[in-house]
């Protein structure tokens, strides 16, 4: 009697080892190249996996809600914060053109910001994380000049 053939199937193992502190996307990338240990000898093409990080618990927070100065040149600190966020803090100073300057642009949280008077107005200052999560501070500037008689 033949000995009957037997089809020999060459697949990845259906296990693979991912370092315990591997980003998640990497585990999921691993399983898809190893077919997730499933009984298909199909071989799965890699896919390109995005985990995204949610945006932290709390609001973000300025240590002022207004600044109010009464001479071009004077300037105040501002420290903009969020609970669980280290990311980047940006100022939005296009309001406040001609009236106040904001430096840095852009800082790591907690990000404290310059804030310099230029000249009399009113504005907000914007500063936003990279989740869209924002925070105004009011800025006011009154330049008295002369002597009253």
């Amino acid at each position: 009697m033949p000995t009957p053939r037997r089809h020999v199937s060459h697949r990845a193992p259906p296990f693979a080892f991912v370092p315990p502190r591997a980003p998640a996307a990497l585990a999921l990338v691993v399983a898809a190249l190893t077919g997730c240990g499933g009984g298909s000898s199909s071989v799965v093409a890699p896919q390109r996996v995005t985990v995204a990080t949610p945006p932290p618990a709390g609001p973000l927070s300025s240590s002022a809600a207004q600044l109010a100065f009464d001479a071009a040149g004077q300037t105040a600190r501002v420290t903009v914060a969020e609970n669980g966020y280290g990311g980047a803090v940006t100022a939005a100073s296009g309001a406040c053109a001609g009236i106040a300057s904001v430096a840095p642009a852009s800082a790591s949280a907690p990000a404290t910001f310059t804030v310099t008077a230029q000249s009399q107005g009113a504005c907000t200052l914007t500063f936003t994380d990279a989740f869209g999560q924002s925070v105004g501070v009011a800025v006011g500037v009154t330049i008295t000049q002369g002597a009253i008689r």
